[in-house]
């Protein structure tokens, strides 16, 4: 009995992954956009306008989230924001002095504009990879990639999942 406890509880997230694809299909949808879930990630989610997906082999997640942006919002002026904490020594002493921008992509995701800023959160040798990305629409996403000895460089499998993503015709 033991012995099975050990092999479920060493293939938990796998398993649940499983579960999760048997009763959902291949795709989770977030306020109107689908996503599509790769076999060996899963899905959590509290809200239609909210998923967080799991990556069973490395822990990493990416959390797809939907809220009304304010009127005056727009990816230059954000865009313009971040990139200011980066340079200036005072913002960035107050906002990001640990977690410095180490990339910048700019994305065309279900017929609208993304801007993902790459994060490399450092303290004490220890690393922890972000991404946070911001369209001009509804749907933004942050990916985590987990704790790491090294900086992370390449985000891949996360700008596949992004690519992923589709708006389907009413």
């Amino acid at each position: 009995m033991a012995i099975i406890g050990c092999a479920t509880y060493r293939y938990r997230f796998p398993i649940r992954a499983l579960a999760w694809h048997i009763r959902h299909g291949d795709s989770v949808a977030v306020s109107g956009y689908r996503v599509t879930v790769p076999s060996h990630w899963f899905v959590e989610q509290s809200a239609s306008d909210d998923a967080q997906l799991w990556n069973t082999r490395t822990g990493e997640s990416a959390w797809f989230h939907s809220f009304p942006k304010r009127p005056n919002f727009t990816l230059a002026l954000w865009t313009e924001l971040v990139q200011k904490q980066m340079y200036d020594p005072v913002l960035r002493r107050l906002n990001d002095s640990e977690n410095p921008i180490v990339g910048k992509r700019e994305l065309d995701v279900a017929g609208e504009r993304f801007v993902c800023f790459e994060k490399d959160y450092e303290k004490k040798g220890i690393h922890l990879p972000s991404v946070d990305c911001k369209s001009a629409g509804p749907l933004d996403v942050m990916f985590f990639g987990g704790i790491r000895a090294e900086p992370r460089r390449d985000y891949s499998e996360f700008y596949s999942l992004m690519a992923s993503v589709q708006k389907p015709s009413r």
